[in-house]
């Protein structure tokens, strides 16, 4: 048997340029999530990201068929320069926040040319190593529930305004220590923030939720109890279904009875008295239009808004004040980067996303997007527009959603 030598160093370059490519892409989405183990790097950890990408860029010139090998990312590129520059402008940061955003252009640039299947190899590696952490820092979170001693540190961030137990493999806010059941944030600094991480996720995964590390993202999101998060899924489900183009009004129609048959059986289960009523259902019940203990924002910033809406900095924005850290949500984000900001932002998803694999595809990215951004306002966060990017680029490039091949029809849900 011959052994063709050039084939296989061509094979282990592009081995390592994937390689390259996808560990760069997950430092910057890590980051993104502020694990405790990088909080003392703020936002320098794309500067690693970035020197990983840039290794990927400078080996694949080398290659006889590049890995990189989209061309059309001038637009989407000063789309995001103009956005990204300009919320750093917007909220007055240091000069090393302008430096430091240079590497987020090395980032999205490398996103914005590799091939529509990388995209989707990218997607399932994201998934997959989440998943496998997720895998080790929820059993030990469920021993920690039933009573096991495990060692921990006091730590805070943001100059105390968050607090936690650091049990190393998760953490426990220490206001809810006393509660049956904490809500499982992993080592991230909030519930909601693995929450719609790991929702986003499975969002990239149609017809392959049926894999073990999709059940482990599943597994989390549930256990995060994450009001906004169970709002996307529910949204995602509903998504995939009409994306897999299969029996959709009748799964539907299961999924719904479903659903409410859950909702009902919270209210009667230990007469109310359990976390999925107490945390979520009662959140969504309306009171003169609002929700109950909607957690978005509070009635001073609601005031504060909207005297801000009828001044003069409804353009650029205005300075947030100490006294309203804790808000979020699409106000906050107006309320910081004005109008002009919110118009950035549409340009740029829509510029970026424009050229997607399936027009079906760019609705439901669209429509996720929207609904995350209402909630949370960080458009730019690594750990939402990489899966929003991956799902609208990537999405049909190798048949996973409408057609999918033998040998995946067994993941269908």
């Amino acid at each position: 048997m011959k052994i063709k030598v050039p084939k296989i160093y061509l094979l282990e370059k592009q081995t390592l340029v994937r390689m390259a490519f996808q560990w760069g892409m997950f430092v910057s989405y890590l980051g993104s999530l502020y694990p405790w183990f990088m909080w003392s790097m703020g936002g320098y950890y794309v500067i690693f990201s970035a020197m990983l990408l840039t290794g990927a860029l400078l080996l694949s010139r080398t290659m006889e068929t590049p890995f990189f090998t989209r061309r059309a990312f001038l637009l989407p590129l000063l789309s995001y320069a103009a956005l990204s520059f300009y919320q750093v402008l917007a909220v007055k940061s240091l000069p090393t926040a302008y430096i430091a955003n240079c590497f987020n252009l090395v980032v999205v640039f490398s996103l914005f040319i590799v091939d529509r299947k990388e995209l989707i190899r990218l997607s399932d590696f994201l998934s997959r190593v989440m998943a496998i952490f997720l895998s080790v820092s929820i059993p030990f979170f469920l021993l920690r529930i039933a009573g096991f001693p495990m060692p921990s540190t006091p730590v805070t961030f943001l100059d105390g305004y968050y607090s936690f137990d650091n049990y190393y493999f998760f953490m426990l806010d220490d206001r809810f220590l006393s509660a049956i059941f904490p809500r499982f944030q992993s080592v991230f600094l909030e519930p909601n923030h693995l929450g719609t991480a790991t929702v986003l996720l499975l969002f990239t995964q149609c017809g392959k939720w049926r894999r073990w590390y999709n059940i482990v993202l599943l597994v989390a999101t549930l256990i995060s109890f994450s009001l906004s998060a169970y709002v996307l899924l529910v949204v995602t489900i509903v998504l995939h279904l009409w994306l897999r183009r299969r029996h959709f009004i009748g799964k539907l129609l299961i999924a719904v009875l479903l659903l409410s048959g859950t909702v009902t059986a919270s209210f009667f289960y230990n007469d109310g008295e359990n976390l999925l009523h107490d945390l979520i259902v009662l959140r969504l019940e309306m009171d003169d239009g609002e929700l109950n203990e909607d957690s978005r924002v509070t009635q001073d910033f609601e005031s504060e808004f909207d005297s801000y809406l009828h001044s003069s900095d409804i353009l650029f924005g205005r300075d947030m004040d100490d006294q309203f850290e804790g808000n979020s949500g699409y106000q906050v984000y107006i309320y910081e980067n004005g109008f002009v900001g919110l118009l950035l932002v549409i340009l740029f998803y829509l510029v970026s996303l424009y050229d997607c694999a399936d027009r079906r595809c760019w609705v439901a990215t669209m429509l996720i997007f929207v609904l995350s951004f209402i909630a949370r306002g960080y458009p730019l966060w690594y750990n939402y527009y990489i899966p929003f990017y991956c799902m609208a680029m990537g999405g049909l490039a190798i048949g996973t959603i409408a057609a999918p091949a033998d040998g995946d029809k067994k993941d269908s849900e």
